[in-house]
């Protein structure tokens, strides 16, 4: 007779799950039993991290690179809660991860029981959707429902709490859904409005300024062909959020650049210029739009196309709303708009664009001599390495370095922390894309502070033969918070340096990892080149002054007129 962990380890098996990230504890201990099994014939891989966070961020670099669900698990109270910040991350970038969390004895919940935690409750907030499996006959019912409703409408993460009990526990007899039942939810389905596709049609057809702002709903609708085929239609400048930066290659002649607080200037300067403005796949939050006064003011109209409905009703007032799947509708207003016939001609509002766009590169790039610029960092990795290699981020300064600078080629090729802004995430979120795409040369972009928050990663990265590349931004500082202190705090910098340790080279070698000190461009490029060739796991650190600023920035609170270009530390 199966017991309850066994019938799990096949309900995620019958999900197509082939790799798991975890650490194995007390409370999910007959799950890892059982998958002993499936791991010894090669049937599932586990990777254990070495910390929980890790192993949550590490599913979701998996998703992220590969369009479907990552899986992590842990056992409860602390290797759970450990679970949080990796998945408040997720839910609020829209990645589908599932969670399984080991839980003490039914018989004692409630009671304080041994490293008893409240599962449902703590995740709640901070998920799609959470249960807590009593029965152990509703396993496959309810393992198939979190990978549906993890992957339905807006993606996100999914919780499955199971009390040890349930686990050792054995039946007979089992029965295998064919598709999900979860009652009372509905994702929305994507419903045609002819009258709503042709508004919009003419819509951006009579615009004198149309813009296109796309954002991660793109990536996961595989609606880029779509967007770009619009857009090329229309004449239309396309713009992204920095989560959309994944969404359009950055080589397209219609591709401005990610708008909002740290994003280029002439990205946000042409949002606030268009008159009519098309949204795909995202929303109008405020590391994007941060003064909605001030998007709306120039009275430009709104159309947007969002798999949430709510999405429309949030911010700003929506002329047109179509919620539904961008890849659909798109396909559906391309139509619409050919069939209506020709477009305004847009060849001064692309000039416009252009002009912008020239006029603010004399802000971005510049050398200083004896130091390592930023841009120019970037710019050295993105020649080092092919076209679709995958790129994940840390948090900080470096994050947003990438966001004005890093060209992404290929979709689903950039995966940051955005509306959590999740210090740590960038080598484990690097690690489960590699694992998703091993024929990717895969790289963290991170920053010494952001590193060291889950670096004893790395040593899971040797163990497992998951050969990533981190290059570290190294300026011994919590640059963006010292940045904020130093512009905006009167220069009270405080708590924020660091002192000389660790050093990374020895960090490196420490797990058996390879480790360069990258004092120069070439030698930057030549510890890239010599990372992908010898195929393990690498940290390259490169040294950069602490009194570097990530600019473009906005003052607190600000406005996107109020954008600072140019040091205010050193005049006009």
């Amino acid at each position: 007779m199966p017991s309850g962990a066994r019938i799990l380890v096949d309900s995620l098996k019958r999900e197509g799950v082939k790799v798991v990230f975890g650490i194995p504890g007390l409370w999910n201990m007959p799950f890892y039993d059982e998958l002993f099994y499936d791991i010894q014939n090669g049937e599932i891989r586990h990777v254990l991290m070495r910390h929980e966070q890790a192993a949550a961020h590490a599913a979701d670099g998996y998703a992220r690179a590969s369009g479907v669900p990552g899986v992590c698990t842990a056992t409860s109270g602390p290797g759970a809660t450990n679970l949080v910040t990796g998945f408040i991350t997720a839910y609020w970038d829209s990645s589908p991860i599932i969670g399984i969390t080991g839980q003490v004895v039914r018989s004692v919940i409630g009671k304080m029981a041994f490293q008893e935690s409240d599962n449902p409750g703590i995740f709640k907030d901070v998920t799609k959707y959470v249960v807590q499996i009593k029965d152990i006959h509703e396993i496959p019912q309810w393992v198939k429902n979190a990978f549906y409703i993890a992957t339905t409408g807006r993606p996100g993460p999914v919780l499955i709490d199971i009390p040890r009990d349930v686990q050792v526990e054995k039946v007979e007899n089992i029965e295998w859904p064919e598709k999900p039942s979860v009652r009372g939810y509905k994702p929305f389905k994507t419903v045609i409005d002819p009258v709503k596709i042709k508004k919009a049609a003419e819509m951006l057809l009579n615009a004198e300024k149309p813009i296109i702002l796309v954002g991660t709903g793109v990536v996961w609708s595989g609606a880029t062909p779509e967007v770009l085929k619009l857009a090329e239609l229309l004449g239309s400048p396309i713009i992204s959020t920095l989560p959309g930066k994944s969404a359009i290659p950055h080589d397209h002649p219609l591709y401005v650049g990610p708008m909002g607080y740290y994003g280029r200037v002439e990205a946000s300067m042409a949002a606030l210029e268009s008159d009519v403005m098309l949204v795909v796949g995202a929303r109008f939050s405020d590391r994007t739009v941060t003064s909605y006064d001030e998007l709306v003011e120039t009275r430009k109209k709104f159309i947007m196309v969002n798999v949430d409905p709510t999405d429309a009703e949030r911010t700003i007032k929506v002329d047109v709303a179509m919620p539904g799947d961008a890849k659909i509708i798109l396909r559906e207003l391309i139509d619409a708009v050919a069939k209506l016939g020709s477009t305004k001609d847009h060849t001064a509002w692309q000039k416009r664009v252009k002009e912008l766009k020239e006029y603010y590169a004399q802000f971005y790039y510049y050398d200083e001599p004896n130091k390592m610029k930023p841009w120019k960092v970037l710019k050295t990795i993105r020649n080092a390495i092919p076209r679709d290699a995958i790129v994940t981020t840390g948090v900080g300064q470096h994050q947003m370095w990438s966001e004005v600078f890093w060209e992404v080629l290929e979709p689903r090729t950039f995966i940051s922390s955005t509306g959590m802004g999740t210090m740590g995430f960038g080598l484990p979120a690097a690690m489960g894309a590699k694992l998703a795409r091993p024929d990717k040369v895969v790289v963290d972009l991170d920053g010494d502070g952001s590193f060291m928050m889950t670096g004893n990663n790395l040593a899971t990265a040797v163990d497992e033969h998951i050969p990533v590349i981190s290059v570290i931004f190294d300026n011994r500082t919590l640059g963006l918070v010292r940045q904020v202190q130093d512009l905006f705090q009167s220069k009270r910098i405080v708590g924020v340096d660091y002192g000389p340790s660790p050093d990374f080279v020895k960090y490196a070698e420490a797990f058996g990892a390879l480790g360069f000190n990258a004092t120069s461009y070439e030698e930057l490029e030549k510890s890239i080149k010599t990372a992908i060739k010898e195929d393990m796991p690498a940290v390259i650190r490169v040294p950069i002054d602490k009194e570097e600023l990530a600019l473009p920035t906005l003052p607190p609170g600000g406005r996107l007129k109020q954008v600072i270009v140019r040091d205010p530390r050193k005049g006009a």
